[in-house]
């Protein structure tokens, strides 16, 4: 079976909804005029009894009896002609006007009349299908008489049975006209909607610039157009940054492997020296080992980008035993570049990430900061603890980053113009790594740096003691 639209399924159950509200109301209708209908006969049924029994009181029950005529406010919609039946104390009948047979006598209903009551009841006779009676008592000089007026009920069904069925054709009605409005007044409401989809529907990679189309009003639809046409721009960004980074990607990979086939050619051309080939390889070997670690990067990133170690859980690490086992890694580098790595760490500051991934991050730091060093320069390694977060600051004596550059030094393969200009190795990718990295770890990275002035990164981890509270409202 097909499964309904949202459209559909909002008329069939509003169509549900209503039939049953209509039904209550229909059936507590027709009860509530049943029951007026009933009560305006029994009381013209009462004043014709009452008229009786007041002529037998001044003339005696052999005169002539005239029902008195119904009140015109309680008239009834139909003709009014009883039947009137005037019995002795012991059950004679003295009078019956109105039909050919006298109306059943029952003792019980009798004797509570003669003793002043007021009875109704409806029971069967055999000229129709039931029979309202009313049975009260007459006194004429000191004799007391059973009077009994009645009255067929034949022409009362019809008349409510036709109330009934005009009721029914009014709710009908009015269960139509609503669900026609309904469907009208939904299609225009959900006219937004469409112009939506069908928007929507042509969108794709190349086109999610476009907006969808807002509507008029501000409301629910209008908040939701909105945080479409957001995630629309998010999903546009990270389609033009993936562009860009496959642009990058490919123009890296070009350069040397374009140098690595022209050395090759070059000395293929004729037979050269031991050394000259010596040379050619070394020159090869560093195009192969620049291939390697941008191939690298490029998977690191690959792999982040996929949520690689998103899950894994991060735990309790001495944050100063892995600053000094980078910083020993580094010693040879900074020494061959005539740096010094000067370190000023704290000791017991516990923070809470995966020790392998602050190694990857203070490596990518360190090794800019030595790579961007005059000879004779100092890079400064120093811990602190900084409200709830364990703080690493690389202070470097580069010559620093153009405050224009500064915004675009974690875009993947961005190379400000510095390191272009001094043939730097390198592929802009460590800084977008770094970020990446430590934000996983629920912590951040900043960079602060002046012209011929140094560059400070400052990284902040979060502490061990600190880290359960940020991550349950992670």
């Amino acid at each position: 079976m097909t499964r309904l639209g949202y459209r559909a399924r909002l008329a069939v159950w509003h169509a549900m909804v209503l039939a049953v509200i209509l039904a209550l109301s229909a059936y507590g209708l027709d009860w509530m005029v049943r029951r007026i209908v009933f009560d305006q006969f029994d009381a013209a049924l009462l004043h014709a009894g009452e008229s009786v029994a007041a002529e037998i009181a001044e003339e005696g029950p052999t005169s002539p009896i005239h029902v008195a005529p119904v009140k015109s406010s309680r008239h009834l919609l139909w003709s009014f002609r009883p039947i009137i039946q005037v019995a002795e104390e012991g059950g004679k009948l003295v009078t019956l006007i109105g039909a050919h047979r006298p109306l059943p006598i029952d003792p019980v209903i009798t004797d509570k009349a003669l003793r002043g009551k007021v009875v109704f009841k409806t029971q069967p006779t055999g000229d129709s299908n039931a029979t309202r009676i009313i049975t009260l008592r007459a006194t004429h000089e000191g004799t007391r008489y059973a009077v009994q007026v009645a009255h067929p009920l034949d022409e009362l069904w019809v008349l409510l049975g036709h109330i009934r069925l005009v009721v029914i054709a009014a709710s009908v009605t009015i269960l139509a006209a609503i669900l026609w409005t309904d469907i009208l007044l939904t299609r225009r409401a959900l006219r937004p909607i469409d112009a939506i989809v069908e928007r929507a529907r042509r969108l794709s990679e190349s086109t999610l610039a476009e907006r969808l189309p807002h509507p008029d009003e501000p409301g629910e639809l209008a908040r939701l157009v909105e945080t479409l046409n957001a995630m629309l721009m998010r999903l546009h960004d990270s389609f033009e940054a993936q562009r860009r980074f496959t642009s990058d990607a490919a123009h890296e990979l070009r350069s040397p492997l374009t140098r690595l086939r022209t050395e090759i050619e070059v000395a293929m051309r004729r037979p050269r020296e031991a050394d000259e080939y010596r040379n050619l390889m070394s020159n090869t070997l560093e195009e192969i080992q620049r291939l390697g670690e941008l191939t690298e990067n490029l998977l690191a990133l690959a792999r982040l980008d996929a949520g690689e170690g998103r899950d894994v859980p991060a735990v309790a690490t001495t944050l100063d035993s892995v600053v000094d086992a980078t910083v020993v890694r580094f010693n040879a580098v900074a020494d061959a570049r005539g740096v010094r790595l000067a370190v000023a760490t704290s000791s017991a500051i516990m923070v809470r990430a995966m020790p392998a991934v602050v190694d990857v991050v203070l490596a990518n730091v360190v090794d800019n900061a030595v790579k961007f060093s005059e000879p004779g320069g100092v890079v400064r390694v120093q811990t602190a603890v900084a409200a709830s977060h364990a703080v690493i600051t690389v202070v470097d004596a580069g010559p620093g980053i153009p405050s224009e550059e500064l915004p675009r030094v974690f875009e993947r393969f961005f190379r400000g113009r510095a390191p272009r200009a001094r043939g730097a190795p390198g592929v802009g990718l460590g800084l977008a790594i770094v970020k990446t990295l430590v934000e996983r770890q629920h912590g951040c990275v900043e960079i602060d740096s002046k012209p011929h002035g140094g560059t400070t990164v400052t990284i902040r981890l979060p502490l061990a003691r600190a880290m359960t509270a940020a991550e349950e409202s992670a």
